[in-house]
């Protein structure tokens, strides 16, 4: 019952985020080609922006409620965004290659 407490003092918010996400979306129409992937970028937004609202509002000093919602808008904005950048850099790049560089096997 806590969780679902802490939750809806959240809601602001995970509303800012989810609309940030869904504006977010628009620029992103290429790397979100199937439901499943345009579903990870939704949560991954929205979480950003649950998780993470609090701790920039606080590292900024931002109190003002409003403000704080706009702190809430852009992180899922950008949250989504950046696991999308995460996740096209690590599909890019040669993984396989780099351990046997690190661990032996590779080029001198």
């Amino acid at each position: 019952m806590d969780f679902f407490h802490r939750l809806s003092e959240r809601a602001d918010w995970m509303m800012a985020g989810l609309f940030g996400v869904i504006a977010a979306s628009w620029w992103h129409k290429d790397d979100l080609n199937d439901w499943k992937a345009w579903v990870v970028f939704l949560i991954t937004g929205v979480a950003c922006a649950l998780y993470l609202t609090g701790i920039v509002s606080t590292y900024l000093s931002i109190t003002e409620p409003g403000n704080v919602a706009g702190i809430g808008f852009l992180l899922g904005a950008f949250g989504g965004s950046l696991m999308t950048a995460i996740n096209r850099a690590i599909k890019a790049a040669d993984l396989w290659s780099l351990i046997r560089q690190k661990f032996g096997g590779g080029n001198p």
